[in-house]
């Protein structure tokens, strides 16, 4: 756990940038309620996805996801591409607001679910999303469109132009009375967690002999992509493992379809020759989470490349 108070949860970050944006935010955080936290956890959302969340927490003011980028460097935008640049060193991004959102209405609807069973009649606030910029020598020159709800180091704003994540964010009076996080419905958020059954980040499982990583580098509807190392082999190149996802309540006849549909997309593959068409290396039923095919070292790499993946 990631620290001495009852109010603050989670296991520490194995990014040390990232452990320090969140002691950034700890350190002010008051010791009373409502206030509570959770770092570094995964949810499945109802669509079967497991979602990584950085920081979760609970003020008066609301409840509120906050994913952290500690790029350093000056910031720049070229529409939803964000670009940081620190020497002769360049990473790119694309504006992580818009994912962090989505994320955030997942989890309430889980919390919500939850709630039926755990609490009856308490109502979930909603969950507002934003982007914490944490690095401490971060110069950000965004256009109007792309700081929005992008927020930097408390007390650093002449140097920022961002707003502090604590005091421009999570200090923020609720939108609406309904949004408002009461003594009562902080002390049920442990008992929600639980129920949905957030867990700390770990390896999600093995396909043949490649350990998944914990985080997704990509989503879509009904899949996400992993890498993939051989821990038997230190030197051989990553995978790149896709996972076909299945919703929550889907029946047996749901996951069966979808296990099916993974096995004609991975067959189909094979029988094609082409230079632009990368088959596949191996189809497993070996996860819980669902089907899973792997890919050959080339194209995990150039997603392995790609600047700015966490």
């Amino acid at each position: 756990m990631a620290g001495d108070s009852n109010r603050w949860h989670g296991q520490r970050s194995s990014f040390p940038w990232e452990q320090d944006g969140l002691n950034h935010i700890r350190a002010q955080m008051p010791q009373a309620e409502p206030y509570r936290a959770w770092q570094t956890f995964t949810f499945t959302a109802a669509s079967g996805h497991v979602r990584e969340v950085d920081l979760l927490v609970a003020a008066p003011g609301g409840l509120f996801l906050v994913e952290i980028k500690s790029h350093p460097g000056r910031a720049t935008n070229k529409g939803a591409t964000w670009l940081f640049r620190d020497g002769t060193a360049t990473r790119t991004i694309e504006n992580p607001l818009h994912f962090t959102d989505q994320k955030a209405k997942e989890l309430r609807q889980q919390l919500q679910r939850a709630a039926r069973d755990v609490a009856p009649g308490l109502t979930v606030p909603r969950i507002e999303a934003a982007v914490f910029l944490s690095a401490e020598n971060l110069r950000c020159a965004f256009d109007e469109f792309q700081r929005q709800r992008v927020f930097g180091r408390d007390g650093l704003k002449d140097q920022t132009t961002l707003d502090g994540i604590w005091h421009g964010f999570l200090t923020r009076p609720p939108a609406s009375e309904k949004n408002r996080v009461t003594p009562n419905i902080s002390r049920q958020l442990p008992k929600l967690l639980a129920k949905i059954g957030i867990a700390r980040l770990h390896k999600i499982g093995k396909v043949g002999p490649y350990d998944l990583e914990p985080r997704a580098f990509d989503t879509g509807p009904g899949w996400a992509d992993y890498l993939a190392g051989n821990s038997s082999l230190p030197n051989d190149q990553p995978r790149r493992v896709r996972v076909y996802l299945s919703e929550l309540d889907a029946s047996d006849d749901d996951r069966k379809f979808t296990q099916r549909a993974a096995r004609r997309e991975y067959l189909a593959l094979q029988g094609i020759s082409h230079d632009g068409i990368v088959r596949a290396e191996q189809y497993s039923d070996e996860l819980l989470t669902g089907p899973a095919t792997s890919w050959p070292p080339r194209t995990a790499m150039t997603w392995r490349l790609r600047p700015g993946w966490k």
